[in-house]
């Protein structure tokens, strides 16, 4: 990776940019996707950012790298402006999860070590200023690779289901099974999921967030692919996929509440996609989850919602028992809950 030197109206272009869109998140520096430029550069000697990549952006980032060009020039323009913020900035950039989350899917560490090598490779492969002038759009497109990269030798188990993954897949198929309920009101639907949820896991604000918005009918918030149709391999493909976004922004949630480690990392989540950003957004607004409940709902189902919460949380919270082996708690209940759909599929 080679240094970049800016001049200030290339410097603005990609502060400015990057801000603009909105594809750069936390609770602290970027809330609503709008960078508080001054609050990162005065810290920027203090912390160590780095930027965490959903799996979008990094599969367009390989493909570029591969091919030299992206069909969507606008898809082709952001992630060269993501990398040249990084790059000018010096923040590193961490694909892990977005990794993971592929090999997750092909059950695969081959593949995943084949991905890790590329990203690797990439910062290797081209000078810094690249990136800029693919996003300035000065040029349309960059030499794709034309070697291979050494193996990658790790430890990590990519294709392993975690905790944090399981838990979302038994909360998507419970949010499904209900979706699916035509003749259920909407509060009714609202409150039997709360009830599950702390009956039988952790408490995600994020899941808890995009149920309000998809029960509500709100903008730019899509129930998984397939879930409408009696195809229950379509439902369940379904339920994982979106399980994984609900994964991305509970994963980094884990580093956000640990900051700063005691590396002094701050983790900056990054995405261009719209739900993602939607949810993040009505997650860590200033008014929290009560000021969104109150958003969607009517006053007094805003406020039987609230007072369910409060029942269930703090010191009035039962946590349930994971017991010796959490994993295999979250399989027998994600087998439950494809029972439960399964069961429902020929009457809804």
């Amino acid at each position: 990776m080679s240094f970049m030197y800016l001049d200030s109206e290339e410097y603005e272009f990609i502060w400015e940019t990057v801000s603009k869109l909105q594809i750069v998140f936390h609770p602290r520096y970027s809330p609503d996707g709008q960078l508080d430029h001054n609050a990162l550069i005065q810290n920027k000697h203090k912390y160590n950012y780095i930027l965490i990549l959903d799996r979008n952006m990094l599969s367009s980032l390989l493909r570029l790298f591969k091919e030299g060009s992206l069909k969507d020039e606008n898809e082709m323009r952001v992630i060269a402006l993501v990398m040249s913020w990084a790059l000018t900035n010096n923040f590193p950039i961490s694909a892990g999860l977005a990794i993971k989350e592929f090999a997750n899917r092909t059950m695969s560490q081959d593949n995943a070590l084949q991905e890790l090598c590329e990203f690797k490779g990439l910062f290797e492969y081209y000078p810094s200023i690249i990136w800029l002038r693919l996003a300035e759009g000065v040029i349309d497109k960059i030499p794709p690779v034309d070697r291979a990269f050494e193996n990658y030798e790790t430890d990590i188990n990519y294709p392993e289901y975690d905790d944090h993954l399981l838990m979302h897949i038994a909360e998507m198929l419970h949010i499904v099974y209900l979706y699916r309920k035509k003749d259920m009101p909407t509060i009714e639907k609202i409150e039997a999921y709360l009830k599950w949820n702390y009956e039988n896991l952790l408490i995600s604000e994020s899941t808890i967030t995009y149920m309000l918005l998809l029960f509500t009918n709100q903008n730019g918030i899509k129930a998984p692919k397939g879930v409408m149709t009696n195809d229950y391999e379509k439902i369940l493909s379904g339920c994982k996929n979106q399980a994984w976004d609900l994964n991305y922004l509970s994963t980094w949630s884990t580093f956000h509440y640990n900051e700063p480690t005691e590396n002094n990392e701050i983790f900056l989540f990054t995405t261009n996609d719209v739900m993602l950003k939607k949810i993040f957004i009505n997650t860590y607004s200033s008014s929290g989850l009560s000021g969104l409940i109150h958003a969607v709902l009517s006053s007094k189902d805003g406020k039987r919602i609230c007072d369910l919460i409060q029942q269930k949380s703090g010191t009035n919270r039962i946590k349930p028992d994971f017991g010796n082996s959490p994993r295999e708690y979250f399989n027998d209940l994600i087998t439950r809950e494809k029972e439960l759909l399964s069961s429902s599929l020929n009457f809804c």
